[in-house]
């Protein structure tokens, strides 16, 4: 199984990049757009797992559930390196450094291999672009919806292919403490 372990983003959260993502879709010529359920922040990607290895994920999950749920708010639009995925960048805080970092040290305490780079949280909106103008000049168009959220569900996903669409099957889901 390919698996993968994110937060999920409240409905107000994936409409507005939705929103966002119609925009980008004026001046596209191609692309494949992330539906609106697919949206998430990833926490850690696992590749392919042993469903017999789930369980020292959850148990992992289970370790990070007593956090506070960390507020989120997109900054900006940014493409990949490589050029061909465009993401909405999510602000850095202290709680989502603190969730990220916890439940990378439990994986890796259960046996699992974490990226050890920047953790640069974001949200994929559109993968294989292809704008009819530099991207700079299409994200002049573009309104980023920041207003901030709070994301309290951490998900295990399950990456399922379809006929050549993918879709995130839930597993495991733990919620984190909401701030008052």
């Amino acid at each position: 199984m390919r698996v993968f372990v994110a937060l999920e983003l409240p409905d107000r959260a994936k409409d507005n990049l939705e929103r966002s993502s119609r925009q980008f879709a004026e001046y596209a010529d191609g692309g494949n757009f992330v539906p609106k359920e697919n949206m998430h922040l990833t926490l850690h990607f696992l590749g392919n797992v042993e469903p017999s290895d789930l369980i020292y994920v959850q148990s992992a999950m289970d370790a990070i559930k007593d956090l506070p749920a960390p507020e989120l708010a997109v900054t900006q639009f940014a493409m990949q390196r490589t050029g061909d995925i465009v993401w909405a960048k999510i602000r850095q805080s202290d709680e989502l450094t603190s969730l990220h970092d916890l439940l990378g040290d439990k994986l890796e305490q259960n046996g699992f291999e974490t990226e050890h780079r920047a953790y640069r949280p974001h949200v994929t909106i559109i993968r294989k672009k292809n704008f009819v103008m530099p991207f700079s000049e299409v994200t002049k168009n573009v309104q980023v919806f920041n207003a901030p959220f709070a994301a309290n569900k951490v998900t295990l996903f399950e990456s399922v292919f379809d006929h050549g669409k993918v879709s995130y099957r839930p597993l495991y889901t733990v919620e984190l403490k909401e701030n008052r």
